[in-house]
């Protein structure tokens, strides 16, 4: 085992410290001082192995609330971080630092047991976070002892990834294009293993407005629009079997009025998840059918896009994930890989002409939830993973 890899080892406790600093620090990806505040420590730990940090402030993330008015929503910065970009040989290695956990959000404290840390984004993706910064310490370890320049790398850490990375996209396509590679560091699966192929993923809205009018004296003259969003809702439902592996999760309806009042606006929130690229042009064709189909007196208009394009299992897809798990077969870790329905950045870098290998952080459970834990020696386990793919790569010059 190279001494860079095995000096992980010796990193554990501190790994282990840090995960729980900024697990405690709340990054809700629309609480901007908490993330703004990780954005601060994340650079500073990074400062002693990095040539460049760019700091990029992410435009306001665009949304329609409740009442049907378009608001913007700040979001925290993104960082680009690099060393020796103008290396033969150039990774990419990546992962979010916002959570799906509100400031108000009862789970906010981390606690340790034995094996496991709990709180909240230890997994999802804090933990990862960790996985990625030692990794590249131990990488720039081994540069500094061999001399081994052929490797360089550049880190993306987005502030938005949980809303489906809207505003970080032009982040992912201005520094990501043109990387021979790229690491992850989603949590890998509950087993240990690696996420392969993945679905795609869309967010939209129909936004529904009639005409708002008494509910006793004029009920006649308005036009409902909450009847008019069920319909939608109801429309959206029934597409689902229409293509093999598509589904149509009708999440919300929002807006509404008092009850002596016809209700003039009223919003219908969904998410598409499609396993084919080619079916997203047949899949928006219907979307606007619905929205073409709105009844007299009602508007419809449709909010959204196709934010993450399926990852395929494609033959370059397929080398990396075996090099991967040779790797790992070094380390005594025994790697598969399994298709998952779930979207991640990885998604977008692929699309991006960049193969990559997106479940590289640490091992755990129940993200998403009031549950969530992480188990504390897959910290050291997963960094070693990554250090030794790293090593073998720049070795290999390809």
């Amino acid at each position: 085992m190279d001494p860079a890899i095995a000096w992980i080892d010796s990193q554990q406790t501190a790994m282990e410290r840090l995960l729980i600093d900024w697990a405690s620090i709340n990054t809700g990806t629309f609480h901007l001082a908490g993330v703004q505040r990780l954005v601060d420590e994340v650079a500073g730990q990074f400062e002693p192995i990095a040539e460049s940090i760019l700091r990029l402030p992410l435009a306001s993330h665009h949304e329609t609330n409740a009442r049907g008015e378009a608001i913007e929503m700040p979001l925290g910065d993104a960082l680009v971080i690099t060393r020796r970009s103008d290396a033969p040989l150039q990774a990419v290695l990546a992962i979010h630092l916002d959570t799906v956990y509100p400031v108000d959000s009862p789970f906010q404290a981390v606690i340790c047991s034995d094996e496991r840390i709990e709180g909240p984004g230890v997994a999802d993706a804090k933990g990862g976070l960790v996985v990625l910064l030692y990794a590249l310490l131990a990488f720039e370890h081994y540069v500094a002892a061999t001399g081994d320049q052929r490797l360089g790398w550049r880190v993306i850490l987005n502030s938005d990834e949980e809303i489906g990375s809207p505003c970080s996209a032009d982040v992912f396509a201005k520094y990501a294009v043109g990387a021979d590679f790229g690491l992850v560091y989603e949590p890998s699966l509950p087993s240990g293993n690696l996420v392969g192929e993945r679905g795609g993923s869309g967010n939209f809205a129909i936004v529904a407005r009639g005409k708002s009018a008494h509910a006793g004296r004029e009920f006649a003259a308005g036009r409902n629009a909450v009847i008019a969003a069920a319909e939608v809702a109801r429309e959206l439902h029934s597409l689902n079997g229409r293509w093999p592996g598509v589904t149509i999760n009708v999440a919300r309806i929002d807006g509404g009025s008092p009850y002596n009042v016809v209700p003039d606006v009223a919003i219908v929130r969904f998410n598409v998840r499609y396993p084919k690229p080619e079916l997203e042009a047949e899949i928006s064709t219907a979307i606007d059918q619905i929205v073409a189909g709105a009844a007299e007196g009602i508007t419809l208009t449709r909010e959204g896009r196709f934010s993450a394009p399926p990852k395929l299992f494609d033959p370059q897809y397929q080398t990396l994930l075996r090099q991967v798990r040779d790797c790992g077969l070094h380390l005594g870790l025994d790697l598969a890989w399994e298709r998952s329905g779930g979207v991640c950045d990885g998604n977008r870098l692929a699309a991006l002409g960049v193969p990559n290998v997106d479940t590289l952080g640490v091992r755990g459970g129940n993200i998403h939830s009031t549950e969530e834990f992480m188990w504390r020696a897959s910290l050291a386990e997963r960094a070693k993973l990554s250090a030794s793919f790293l090593i073998t790569k720049s070795l290999a010059g390809k």
